[in-house]
């Protein structure tokens, strides 16, 4: 055989990708992600976005009073500062703009696939490669794929008897009507988290009545929001250095912040004094002492999402603002009733009830099919959440998350990069090395869970008083799984400083990890 022949049989042995990394999704992870790898010179890659538009969550969540919770300075990606924020807290269309802005100025357009819902993946071990079925029937290949869905993205739709019945409107607050006028209208609210504090004030002086529904309610704290002027942005635009400054000292007091929750055991008393600034805050807002009552959380300050706001707690002075705290019975063609009996008829409910978290079928939103036929979704369910440095899991080979079990902290963005970064090393060496076959090493991510239980059982969902809470952080095993029991410093230092020898990077699949696409197709059907 010739050696032109050779060449020839090799090319034709090697699978054909459609691209060497697929990241699925184009919302701030995916886009921060595409960026890093841009960094790195890495350039053969696709993003599969389910929707027509970039901006995941900040896209989808156009509700009246939307907004950012963490200032602007800070919510955003470190290298790309952003000195034209109107606020210190930037409402929901900035932030937007602000992702589009990103994926323009680091050409990022050109790698999205819109319309490409990503149903199901498997990894065929003999080839190394994932295989990705689309929703819209399209099959793709690719050596490498990062999932980048986040998390905030599937709404909580309340399993209420009757929800089918109301004949007026209803919608989820990430599926705002725009085009249902609320003015006049009597209008339920069913929720109070971190979206319910925003809709309520934002929606009351044009309504005739807004009650409230609250299952648990939400400690609030006061919101330091000022405007930027346009002096102001000007003077960020010709000093960046003092806009980093800026963040610098809102990094180091998130920074602190978050030393509350990950080392309640030692240090409680920052809590308490959340706890006692949030109730102080509460006296001065709401007047009448019974409703404050009922305004108040009896749970530790940090086992739930907290909010900040400086409309909420006044609302509820408001004569059209009304707070319902027996519970839900059941809806009816009219309204709702609650388990007292008694009907509130409305014309429009709206679902304030949040977002899937740490559950089956989120985060990844789509089947993940890894070495002999092990979902990602039940393997968590049945062991237990858990990724080496939140971003790989053993026998899901190529796989990468941006957002793992205990990657979660105060600032999106900072766990974004942080994850971003070290995925970006992964990727980078097996590009290097041509490394077709790249998996976290088992003592590697053993070690490092049991490193999460330990410092877990320092924090304040371990040690606090978070029973009745209904805190998302946790789940069905009771862990918090979704925040990090560290300090982002922690997690900034780590993903940069440390080695990546608790990854195996071979050229091709080991021997006993191999098993032929029939097989592995029965063990995943249970055969």
């Amino acid at each position: 055989m010739s050696s032109r022949a050779v060449v020839e049989k090799k090319d034709e042995d090697q699978p054909r990708l459609d691209s060497e990394i697929v990241i699925v999704g184009a919302g701030i992870s995916g886009i921060g992600m595409a960026i890093e790898l841009k960094k790195r010179k890495i350039d053969n890659f696709i993003l599969l976005e389910a929707s027509d538009r970039l901006g995941g969550t900040w896209r989808d969540n156009t509700y009246p009073g939307v907004a950012v919770d963490i200032p602007s300075f800070s919510y955003s990606f470190s290298f790309e500062p952003n000195p034209n924020w109107s606020r210190l807290f930037a409402p929901g269309m900035e932030i937007n703009e602000y992702i589009n802005h990103c994926a323009d100025k680091y050409d990022i357009r050109r790698h999205i696939r819109y319309g490409a819902k990503v149903e199901k993946t498997i990894f065929d071990p003999q080839q190394s490669i994932w295989t990705l079925f689309l929703a819209n029937k399209a099959v793709l290949q690719s050596r490498f794929v990062v999932v980048a869905t986040g998390i905030l993205n599937q709404p909580v739709i309340p399993d209420l008897k009757g929800l089918q019945d109301f004949r007026g409107g209803m919608f989820h607050t990430r599926q705002w009507a725009h085009d249902r006028d609320l003015t006049g209208q009597r209008v339920a609210v069913i929720g109070t988290g971190a979206s319910a504090v925003q809709v309520v004030p934002a929606i009351a002086p044009i309504v005739k009545q807004v009650d409230v529904y609250q299952r648990t309610p939400i400690w609030i704290a006061p919101k330091v929001d000022v405007e930027l002027s346009a002096r102001t942005q000007a003077i960020f635009r010709a000093l960046p250095v003092l806009q980093s400054m800026v963040r610098f000292l809102i990094d180091t007091g998130l920074e602190i912040g978050y030393l509350a929750t990950t080392h309640y055991k030692s240090l409680p008393g920052l809590t308490r004094f959340a706890e006692k600034n949030s109730l102080r805050y509460l006296e001065s807002q709401v007047k009448d002492p019974v409703l404050r009552e009922k305004l108040t959380p009896h749970y530790g300050f940090g086992c739930k999402r907290p909010a900040i706001s400086n409309a909420y707690l006044a609302a509820f002075n408001r004569d059209n603002v009304g707070l319902i705290t027996e519970g839900i019975d059941h809806l009816d063609t009219q309204g709702i009733v609650t388990q007292d009996g008694i009907e509130r008829t409305y014309d429009t409910i709206i679902l304030a009830t949040g977002f899937k978290t740490q559950e089956l079928g989120n985060n990844p939103s789509f089947e993940v099919h890894g070495l002999n036929g092990l979902e990602l979704g039940h393997f968590w369910q049945a062991q237990r959440y858990q990724a080496f440095n939140g971003v790989s899991v053993p026998k899901f080979p190529n796989l990468f998350l941006t957002f793992g079990p205990y990657s979660g902290g105060l600032n999106w963005f900072t766990m974004i990069e942080a994850n971003g970064r070290y995925i970006g090393r992964c990727l980078q060496k097996a590009i290097h090395e041509a490394a077709t076959y790249v998996e976290v090493k088992q003592e590697f991510h053993d070690r490092y869970f049991q490193l999460m239980l330990k410092k877990s059982r320092n924090t304040l969902f371990k040690n606090g008083p978070c029973a009745g809470s209904r805190s998302y952080y946790f789940d069905r095993h009771g862990d918090a799984s979704l925040p990090t029991p560290f300090p982002p410093l922690w997690r900034w230092l780590r993903v940069r400083l440390t080695g990546l020898d608790s990854h195996r990077f071979e050229a091709v699949a080991p021997a006993h990890r191999c098993v032929a696409p029939a097989e592995q197709a029965q063990t995943e059907a249970g055969i």
